[in-house]
Order: structure tokens, then sequence, then C-alpha cells
């Protein structure tokens, strides 16, 4: 087998392996109001003015929040539903990246996803299938770490073995992208459209 650029690759899942973010908006937000009838300004802004963070670290239930701001809004039956249209709205593999993790699997490389996801979306990206192209799945509900936070990385490193520019993170959120660089791992800045670069700078073309 030839030598390989890297030892192993940490996919970012949102917005990499899933092509669920458009103009750094979740295409589920986009229809959910429509589809559902429900307000999607109040929802964004319960969650996501401190709570859905400490979900994704495990510090607080996502069910639960959500069950908490449908009460507020009289119908607190429909919880499920919400959730339910969460995730499977935000279904969208993005095929090229996939392509390019098994062309990266049959190169030798090990291949994990490093995913700032609470618990309840990282078991349903493995039950997706998602997870059965890697070798494991790191998220931040799990770790109780996030990034970019530099400990997330350090935990991964911990677990697998591998380190410095051994490594590189795929990932479309620059912050993520600087802090995997100032921990040591080369890192990729993931863009619409960048699948050719990204083979190139994995060596796989």
């Amino acid at each position: 087998m030839t030598q390989t650029r890297y030892k192993l690759i940490a996919w970012d899942f949102d917005g990499v392996l899933n092509s669920n973010v458009e103009n750094g908006v979740f295409k589920w937000m986009t229809t959910f109001e429509q589809d559902t009838g429900l307000p999607i300004d109040s929802l964004a802004t319960y969650l996501f003015s401190g709570r859905f963070q400490k979900a994704m670290v495990g510090e607080a239930d996502l069910h639960e929040l959500v069950g908490d701001w449908a009460a507020g809004h009289g119908v607190p039956h429909r919880a499920g539903e919400v959730i339910d249209y969460w995730f499977d709205k935000d279904h969208i593999p993005d095929r090229q990246t996939l392509d390019i993790v098994q062309r990266a699997r049959r190169a030798g490389i090990t291949n994990v996803i490093a995913t700032n996801n609470e618990v309840y979306r990282a078991d349903w990206i493995e039950e997706m299938g998602f997870g059965e192209h890697m070798h494991t799945v790191f998220a931040a509900g799990r770790m109780r770490l996030a990034k970019p936070d530099l400990a997330y990385f350090a935990h991964i490193e911990d677990a697998l073995g591998h380190g410095g520019r051994d490594v590189i993170l795929v990932d479309d959120m620059e912050e993520n992208v600087e802090a995997a660089r100032q921990h040591g791992w080369d890192a990729f800045h993931f863009v619409p459209g960048c699948h050719d670069a990204l083979i190139r700078q994995l060596g796989l073309g």
C-alpha cells in the first residue's frame, strides 16, 4: 500500500458529510413553519440563545428543551414531531464527500466523524448509516466537549493514538479549522464545490 499523507481524517458532519447548511442556515429551518404551522423564529430564539449549546455538550436534554418550548405554545404533544421533522428534513447526505471517504478508506486511512451534535442526533447519525463509513463517531454530547475547544481534539488523539500533522480536520466552520491548526493538526476549510481541492489536499488524486 502506498504511503498516505494522513493517518486520520476527522470529518465534520453538518455542512460536510451532510449537505444541510446553506448560507449558514440549516435547511430544515427554512421550511419548518410552512410544513408544521409552528413558529420557527420562536423555536430558534428559544433553543439557540444558549439552551441548545448546553444540550450540545451533555448539560441539557434536547427532548426536554423542545418539550418545554412546545408546552409553552400549547402543543406539548407535538414535541416529538418537531425533533423528527428537524432530523429527517436535515438528512441530505453529500454523496461526493462520502465518495471521498470511501477513497480514503481504500487507501488505508482511518476516518472518524467529529461533530458538535448532541447525543440524540449523534445516535441518529449512526442509525442513518453515516457511522458505517467511519471507524467511530465523536460527538460533543457524548464527549462533553465541543469544537473549537482544544480539549476536543486532544480527546480524539487520546482515543485513537494519532496526532499532529498525521491528522486532518475537514470542517465548514473557520473557527474550528483554526483551532485544529492551533492544536497542531492539519485542517481543511470545507466550502460548497470544494471536492476536487479536498481530494488534492488529502493526497487521493
